[in-house]
């Protein structure tokens, strides 16, 4: 029995000497940890600094690391501004480039919806003095043509009868007239043969000269004008259509003077 109680004895003093050392070692690891922790906040020789990248990440031992800079997470962060602050003046000059290009957007849309506006304005007054120009040769040949009419020996009389020099001055100006088409057309043929893109180039360096380049275009086909036109800058062009609409609308006032007369 003494035995017995002597063996359970030493068993308890074994178990509780066990324990002992548990708490001990346990003891000198938490000192060890917090003597851990307060060199990495304090940054003693640089350890937290060191052991940052590692323990950064990790949930619990980086609330140890020390106070970082703003320039220490530029770096680590690889950020392309040295600081925050310039990243916020970057963000706001970019969002007054941004501001900027969207008025310059709406402006070219606005005066692009306007040349369009005029275009179709031009084109529709356009079409008015073509058909009324038919109109007015339907009525010329009716005039010498129709079955009431006098015969054409008297039209070919009267044009033998008219004032010599009055006759000479109108040959003179009409072959003036005609060098000058020869001389429109020939330039046409030339800038035909060209590539759009090159013709529309071409044409708007003559800036000084809108008529004669409207002049240019007017003896070209309707196709090889229009090519030119689409490669050509839009408000020199919306000019240019302009200038054509005006030389028809002379011409058609001087048709009706002429028929009033």
């Amino acid at each position: 029995m003494a035995r017995k109680k002597r063996d359970e004895s030493d068993k308890k003093k074994k178990s509780n000497g066990t324990l002992a050392t548990i708490l001990v070692v346990v003891g000198i690891m938490l000192i060890w940890l917090l003597l851990l922790g307060v060199l990495l906040r304090l940054d003693v020789g640089g350890i937290g600094t060191s052991l940052r990248p590692s323990f950064k990440n990790v949930p619990i031992l980086k609330m140890l690391l020390p106070p970082v800079t703003e320039e220490q997470l530029i770096w680590e962060e690889n950020y392309p501004y040295e600081s925050i602050t310039d990243a916020v003046n970057r963000i706001k000059e970019l969002e007054v480039e941004l501001d900027t290009a969207l008025q310059s957007s709406k402006t070219y849309t606005d005066r692009n919806a306007q040349l369009e506006a005029e275009v179709a304005r031009l084109k529709v007054f356009e079409d008015n003095v073509l058909a009324f120009e038919n109109r007015v040769k339907a009525f010329d040949k009716n005039v010498v043509f129709n079955n009431k009419a006098p015969s054409i020996e008297e039209y070919k009389k009267y044009y033998e009868e008219i004032n010599p020099s009055t006759a000479e001055e109108i040959y003179r100006l009409v072959l003036e007239q005609l060098q000058y088409d020869a001389s429109i057309i020939e330039k046409a043929k030339i800038i035909k043969t060209m590539k759009p893109t090159q013709a529309a180039q071409v044409i708007e360096e003559m800036t000084a000269d809108i008529e004669w380049t409207a002049k240019v275009l007017l003896s070209m086909k309707a196709d090889e004008s229009a090519a030119i036109f689409d490669k050509m800058n839009k408000l020199y062009s919306a000019k240019i259509f302009k200038k054509m609409a005006d030389m028809d609308e002379d011409k058609l006032n001087s048709i009706k003077a002429s028929l009033t007369n």
